[in-house]
Parts: structure tokens; C-alpha cells; sequence
């Protein structure tokens, strides 16, 4: 049985450790005869494999860059047998480093991530270092794929680099080695959402996927999102074994040859498949086998997909070695989904669309699945229907300042109409009034006092009281806040308790004109630790 990959995109870039890294298609491997040149060989190899006719332009290159040049297809290529080497390093994460990630300031490159256990991380460089020289070139101005030509290198030698670390100016010498980065990483989200990141599809890949799930397992998911975002790939068998996860042993792709026969490939039947809920993130750069996972459990209906289209790469390549050691990559199939979805140019659309640079589709998927374990008792909780499949927000967790502007976001939407809050005996469906007046509804279970219309600056302030004494650490642990309507922004406050009284004077002027909540919270206990029975809420605009 052939072993096939498939391409990243069109050459797009992505810094992982120090190695500037493209991930295209993996190859099969098909030995030709040894042909009376190089030239001829490759000839052969497109004449007879490629995916559709080769015209005699094309054939008639005096050399095989000028001939992949002329074939005008952005996911075939030539390589060396070096740059083969170093293509299959690359979908396997590993890299000739120091072991930083890294992006591009005016001064040079900043170090966005240290690799644990790397020759960087032993030298104790640390995220925000700005690299400004190596190998005793000024890194000013360069691209990060020139940049990182200064800083990469083979295992065992050394580079000299100058960092900027705030007012300070270091130098280090530091030998470079092979970096390993696993291509599948999880870890536990509130509400046990089990989040599963790939970044790439490499020979390892599915194993780790399924330790990192029988991890999440243990732990004990009630949902779970898989990453996708800038996944550009990697091989078509670690794509179809961890689609098993989720639609079992059904077909996976559909590959179509130049002879236009058609071929359906079977996920790995795992015994098992995920029966809890299940979000995908996409983006634009989910490109080729990430596209095939995305496309077989789309097709079947067992995720919903949240972020933006995929890049759209429906072309399958294959890797054919010539006599000297090097590799012709050339597009051989087309490939489609499990119900023959067109993926090529087209991509897999999400099923909430996050457009917004703002937001982050990880606190989108985050906040659907907030409310995932809830009990028998919903209040506290909204329900949100999507695409057939329920959801429930955890709305303590959406009127926190992280996610408020996510929230407002997922309601943005237009999907208002299928919004239902949380009741001590079910559900109750939200009114328009109730989701367009602002953010009150977050604090539904609360009771809201008559709106405040007074002046107040940073020289005055609120006053609170209770019917008893009450205990100041609670108060101050976000018992009560003063919150910006708009942004969620927490207003910092200056708390005074004197008995029954809580005055609450805001450290910042506040704006004319902008609304803000004074929220007493039910986490405030009185003297004997009792909590309040029920949080308060008044809404303020400033005058």
C-alpha cells in the first residue's frame, strides 16, 4: 500500500523553533528506471503521472526547475536530496536550531516562545528578547526567512548571537542542535473542554493524537476542541487514522487519478468514537490533510466547525526519487470528500464564522462549551441552538472581562432567536428585550435595582449597605466590581467597610456618557462566612 501526504499551500510560511518551515504534500515513494539523464526522468515521471496532460512546453525544459516552473502548478516542486531531507523533518516538527519561535520587529526578530529543554532555553533566553545580530549579521529590516538563515544551522555547530532584553544588551554563543516539537499538544480548559491542538500531520502524529485523548479521557472531557488553525498538513494516513476517532470506520476521501477512476479510502476503526460535544477550529491556513479531517467529519455531522473558510487545497501530490537522490513532487490526484464535496479552490466553511480579528475562535469555542456539565438546575446558564446541536454558556464565565466582548460577539451573530435562559426547571427562551438591553441579561439571576443617574467622578463614590456586618476579604475578592457596559472593562475601585456600609469610590474618572453596572456579587459572605442569597445589579450612565 502507497504512502501518500499531502501539500501545506502555496509555499506559505510559518516560523516553528528557529527553522523557517513549508509543509507540503508527503511523499510516495516510486523508484524509476535509471534513465540516460536526470532531465529524462523526470520527463518520464510528469508524462506519465501527472495529473492532467503535459503539454510539450513543459517537456521540452532544458532542466527540471525550469520544467516545474513552466507546469505553472503551485504544489509541485523539485527538491534536492537535501531539501528532501530537511521537507520530511518539517512535517515532522523537527528542526536544526536553537529552539525558539519567533516574528519580525523593526530591530530584528523577537522570541515569541522558548522550546523546553533547548540549546535557547538552557541559555536562558526568554520570550521578548529581541534578537537584533547573529552570526554577526544585523538583523534590521530582514524577512524572517533571511533572518532565520543566520540563526539555523547544522546540529553540533554554534552561533553567536546579541539580544536586546529591555535596557540590557547580552551577548551568547550558542551551539545548535535537532528540535523536536510534538506535532499534537493538549491541555485541560475550564469547564473540562479537552483542547487538542495538530500542527501538522507528521509520521507521529496519529499516536500522539490518540495518547493525547486517552489523556483528556482520564481527565475527564465532557468536550473537546481540535485545532486545526494553520495546520497546512502532512500525511493522508494520520489524517484518516484520527478521523476514525470520529466517524469510525467509515470513508474518509475520495481520490480521483488522471484516468478519473475514483478510489474510497476508509478511516481507522479505533473500536470507538467520540461521543461527547465536539468543536473544530479552522482558518484560512487549514490547508490539504487538515482539510481531509475537517471535510470527513463535517460530512458526517459529528463537530460543529468554528473560525473561517480553509484554504482550500483539493489536490493530492505524490514523491517520485531519481537516480542522483533527488525527489520530483508533481500533483498525481484530486481528492474529495467522504460525499464527494468539492474541496479544491472551494475549502470547508465553518459553521460559526469568526471574521472578527478581535476575537479568537478558541474563547468562541470556549464559551459554547462552558456550560457543558451542567446539572439538573440551569440557572446561571443560557442555551444557545446551533446548527441542530445545543449549547450552553456559562454565563459567570461570559460577563468575566476575558470573554465579555467574545459573548457580545457569539450574539452578534444573529442568533438571538435561539437563545434560551436557564431556570431552576428548564429553559425559558430569551426575550429580544432581554438580549438587546445591553448586558443585564448576564446577571438575570440577579436583582436589579433602579437605574443611577447622579454625577459621579473619581472624588465620589457609591454606597452599599447591608442588613449586617459583612467580611471585607470577600468583598475584595470580586465581590463587588464596577464594570463598563461596552467592554466588560473592570473599573478599578477603593473598597472602605465600616459595619453595614461598603463605600465603593472609583480610582479612574469615569466617562460622560458611557454606562457602566455596579454588580454586588453572591460570593460576599457576612461575619459568620454565610454567603448573600441573592448578587444585586444597578446600571449607571454618567450624566
Amino acid at each position: 500500500m502507497r504512502k501518500q501526504s499531502f501539500k501545506k499551500v502555496n509555499k506559505f510560511q510559518r516560523v516553528l523553533s528557529i527553522f523557517l518551515i513549508l509543509l507540503f504534500l508527503n511523499p510516495i515513494y516510486t523508484k524509476v528506471q535509471a534513465q540516460p539523464s536526470i532531465l529524462e526522468e523526470g520527463r518520464i515521471v510528469l508524462k506519465n503521472n501527472y495529473v492532467n496532460t503535459v503539454s510539450d512546453y513543459v517537456l521540452g525544459a532544458t532542466d527540471l526547475n525550469e520544467m516545474i516552473k513552466r507546469l505553472n502548478d503551485p504544489y509541485s516542486d523539485y527538491f534536492t536530496k537535501q531539501e528532501y531531507s530537511e521537507f520530511i523533518d518539517s512535517i515532522n516538527n523537527t528542526f536544526y536550531g536553537i529552539g525558539v519561535g519567533i516574528d519580525i520587529v523593526p530591530q530584528g526578530v523577537r522570541v515569541t516562545k522558548v522550546f523546553e529543554n533547548s540549546p535557547a532555553f538552557e541559555a536562558e533566553l526568554k520570550p521578548g528578547d529581541i534578537i537584533v545580530q547573529a552570526a554577526n549579521k544585523n538583523l534590521a529590516g530582514l524577512s524572517s526567512e533571511e533572518a532565520t538563515k543566520y540563526i539555523k544551522g547544522e546540529a553540533g555547530s554554534y552561533v553567536k548571537i546579541v539580544v536586546h532584553r529591555n535596557t540590557e544588551i547580552l551577548d551568547f554563543n550558542i551551539q545548535r542542535r535537532e528540535i523536536k516539537v510534538a506535532t499534537v499538544t493538549s491541555e485541560m480548559q475550564a469547564g473540562k473542554a479537552a483542547y487538542i491542538s495538530i500542527s501538522s500531520f507528521g509520521g507521529e502524529t496519529s499516536d500522539l493524537f490518540s495518547a493525547e485523548l486517552k489523556k483528556m479521557e482520564g481527565l475527564g472531557a465532557n468536550s473537546y476542541i481540535i485545532d486545526l488553525r494553520n495546520n497546512g498538513g502532512g500525511y493522508m494516513s494520520a489524517a484518516l487514522d484520527i478521523a476514525g476517532h470520529f466517524i469510525g470506520n467509515s470513508t474518509a476521501i475520495t481520490v480521483e487519478d488522471k484516468s478519473q477512476s475514483k478510489l474510497k479510502y476508509k478511516a481507522v476503526d479505533h473500536g470507538k468514537v467520540i461521543d461527547k460535544p465536539v468543536i473544530f477550529l479552522i482558518n484560512e491556513y487549514s490547508a490539504s490533510a487538515s482539510e481531509i479531517l475537517a471535510a470527513a467529519v463535517k460530512d458526517y455531522n459529528k463537530a460543529v466547525f468554528v473560525g473561517t473558510t480553509t484554504y482550500g487545497k483539493g489536490v493530492a501530490q505524490q514523491m517520485f526519487s531519481l537516480s542522483d537522490g533527488s525527489f520530483l513532487k508533481i500533483t498525481t490526484e484530486k481528492f474529495f470528500s467522504p460525499y464527494g464535496n468539492i474541496i479544491h479552490k472551494t475549502g470547508v466553511f465553518p459553521d460559526f464564522e469568526v471574521k472578527d480579528k478581535g476575537i479568537d475562535s478558541l474563547k468562541v469555542a470556549n464559551l459554547l462549551l462552558s456550560g457543558t456539565s451542567l446539572q439538573e438546575d440551569k440557572r446561571g446558564y443560557m442555551r444557545i441552538d446551533l446548527d441542530g446541536r445545543e449549547f450552553y454558556i456559562n454565563l459567570e464565565v461570559a460577563r468575566s472581562e476575558e470573554y465579555w466582548n467574545t459573548y457580545t460577539y457569539i450574539l452578534s451573530k444573529s442568533i438571538t432567536d435561539n437563545a434560551y435562559l436557564g431556570t431552576n426547571q428548564g429553559w425559558r427562551k430569551a426575550t429580544k428585550e432581554e438580549l438587546t438591553n445591553g448586558r443585564i441579561h448576564l446577571f438575570y439571576n440577579y436583582k436589579v435595582l433602579s437605574d443611577l443617574k447622579k454625577d459621579i467622578n473619581a472624588d465620589k463614590h457609591f454606597k452599599i449597605n447591608f442588613n449586617g456586618p459583612v467580611d471585607l476579604s470577600s468583598i475584595r475578592s470580586q465581590g463587588i466590581e464596577l464594570i463598563a457596559e461596552d467592554t466588560g472593562k473592570r473599573i478599578a475601585i477603593k473598597l472602605e467597610v465600616n459595619n453595614n456600609t461598603v463605600i465603593a469610590t472609583p480610582i479612574e474618572q469615569l466617562e460622560k456618557g458611557r454606562t457602566y453596572y455596579v454588580v454586588v456579587n453572591d460570593n460576599i459572605c457576612n461575619a459568620n462566612g454565610n454567603k448573600i442569597k441573592q448578587g444585586t445589579l444597578i446600571k449607571y450612565l454618567v450624566p
